[in-house]
């Protein structure tokens, strides 16, 4: 049986710290290459991060919901790029929660790194005990390092009902295509990946079904956990919006009237306000997050809950990018050069508030629910 050793209980701070440092001092080079330096990707693989949400029995940490959110959030303040890396693989391991027990040692002797692609455009076709998968998947972050994909695509079940699963893809099988041109987050490497192979039927899974395993973390509501992670890229986004605009208004004269933008009644009001915007959802998100989290501590978290953290979520988003909007407005035309940095924060803002969960999809499943009592499975 494959045993792993337990970290030092302060081997997840540090990883964070070291991971931060590189992506920090090669940030520039996510934005030109359109990937994340090799030293920063390194730094991600041999990191605690890719093991946060994966369950001990394949090798991971079970770390706290709020310890992996803050490190994904602390990551995003380095490098947003790097941010959105570490939050698509460090809930990404969550996933394997699901996997029935007999196929573990499939996995176990691996270091995993877990990525994929939602979207259900693939093929796989049911034979025997093996599935045909094919397909093409676009916007697959952190394809470079990742050691399994998981890939969404429908198949058809014994009883004639057609359930998408995640199937899971070593990267031997995959091709992929450098294809990433976003305007933000642009060294995510968030690439298209394709395949025509074939997997065992037991390595597909219903994200949408309950965990095998029973730990407070795959308790946690799993769409909340990945959307969470993408809503504290948000927030490190809106932050670095805030410190970008206040340097910003402190050295820029302005052209009209006398002193400082800082010194501009409507520059004050226009950072109030921002500042205001991003309090208000930061108090909503970390209030129903620390309340899911609770439940999951001490067993199921209601529905209310979940549909109160997928809201959290959907608005920290959507606070960041108006707030990122507001304030490269209120800085005129200081804010088009790159260097002053309220530019790229508006670039990702704009990007991260695009991701399914957080845009439309996310608060539909949440009106739907309060509206129609109807709770979908991926709420």
């Amino acid at each position: 049986m494959t045993t792993f050793s337990t970290p030092p209980v302060n081997a997840g701070t540090i990883a964070v710290e070291e991971l931060c440092r590189a992506a920090r001092a090669h940030r520039e080079y996510g934005e030109t290459h359109g990937t994340l330096h090799p030293e920063v990707w390194q730094e991600l693989e041999e990191s605690t991060l890719p093991r946060a949400a994966l369950p001990i029995q394949f090798g991971g940490l079970e770390w706290s919901v709020p310890q992996l959110l803050a490190a994904v959030r602390t990551i995003s303040a380095a490098d947003p790029a790097a941010g959105w890396v570490a939050a698509i693989h460090g809930p990404a391991g969550a996933f394997l929660s699901r996997l029935d027990p007999s196929v573990t040692q499939d996995f176990a002797d691996r270091r995993l790194v877990v990525g994929g692609s939602s979207v259900p455009v693939g093929t796989a076709v049911r034979h025997g005990d093996r599935v045909r998968l094919r397909g093409r998947w676009p916007l697959v972050t952190g394809a470079p390092s990742m050691t399994l994909a998981a890939l969404a695509a429908p198949t058809t079940e014994a009883d004639g009902d057609s359930v998408v699963r995640w199937w899971l893809v070593s990267p031997s099988a995959l091709s992929i295509e450098k294809d990433w041109d976003a305007l933000g987050l642009r060294g995510s490497a968030s690439y298209t990946l394709s395949c025509d192979t074939e997997v065992p039927l037991a390595h597909g899974i219903d994200l949408t079904g309950p965990p095998v395993i029973d730990a407070p973390m795959f308790r946690y509501p799993l769409y909340a956990l990945l959307a969470g992670c993408i809503a504290e890229v948000a927030r490190a986004t809106a932050d670095r919006a805030l410190a970008a605009f206040t340097e910003l208004a402190e050295t820029t004269r302005t052209r009209y009237g006398s002193g400082s933008l800082a010194s501009q009644p409507i520059s004050q009001a226009a950072y109030a306000r921002a500042h205001g915007r991003v309090q208000a959802a930061v108090a909503l998100l970390d209030s129903a997050t620390n309340a899911a989290w609770t439940s999951a501590t001490l067993g199921e978290v209601p529905v209310e809950q979940v549909a109160l953290l997928r809201s959290a979520c959907c608005q920290m988003a959507d606070t960041a990018e108006q707030v990122c909007r507001d304030l490269f407005d209120a800085a005129g035309s200081a804010a088009i050069h790159r260097r002053n940095g309220l530019e790229g924060c508006w670039r990702d803002a704009v990007v991260i508030s695009r991701h399914a969960l957080v845009a439309a999809r996310g608060r539909q499943l949440v009106g739907a629910h309060h509206l129609t009592g109807t709770a979908a499975k991926d709420l």
